[in-house]
């Protein structure tokens, strides 16, 4: 794979320090793209995409501090491994059959279509701040991943959820 890299390295005169840094922080990438991704098949692929992507830039890339290139990789490993698992939450899910469910179902939570209807208006209504954590939530995205994509912190997205279930339960409990 070092040969995939040197083969696209922007300046060839680099090579022996490309590759003292890719000995150097290649166990490092790895582990936070481990962490993760939880499996060693993805984290190196994301060890893959992040050394190519040194390799296209390495001229650029500022290696005078070895404490902030380490920082530089652990970023770099981190946006692609949230990239990924990004795409693969965008992929489409296995359809799976319509099999009766046996399990009782509590009274209280069951939802009828008119309130599912009523709910989808309230979060409607509410403001963008507070709506667009709350669908995003709802559709599987971790607050990490909320937090990235509308480019809050993780405290943010926190609040602004617990606002906006508040705000909800708040409309739900005037109009019963």
């Amino acid at each position: 794979m070092l040969s995939l890299y040197l083969a696209v390295l922007d300046d060839q005169s680099n090579e022996e320090q490309f590759i003292d840094v890719y000995n150097t922080y290649k166990r490092l990438v790895y582990h936070t793209a481990y962490k993760i991704m939880g499996d060693s098949y993805l984290a190196e692929d994301v060890l893959q995409e992040v050394f190519l992507y040194v390799a296209k830039n390495f001229s650029k890339i500022h290696r005078e501090n070895c404490h902030e290139l380490a920082a530089y990789l652990v970023s770099c490993s981190r946006s692609r491994a949230y990239d990924m698992l990004r795409k693969q939450r965008e992929e489409p899910l296995e359809e799976v059959p319509d099999a009766p469910d046996d399990a009782p179902v509590p009274d209280d939570a069951v939802v009828s279509t008119d309130n599912i209807q009523h709910l989808t208006e309230l979060i409607g209504q509410i403001k963008p701040m507070y709506r667009d954590p709350l669908r995003l939530l709802a559709m599987g995205y971790t607050n990490r991943e909320i937090a990235e994509s509308l480019g809050l912190t993780d405290e943010v997205v926190r609040m602004r959820l617990f606002r906006g279930r508040k705000l909800l339960w708040k409309e739900l409990n005037s109009h019963e």
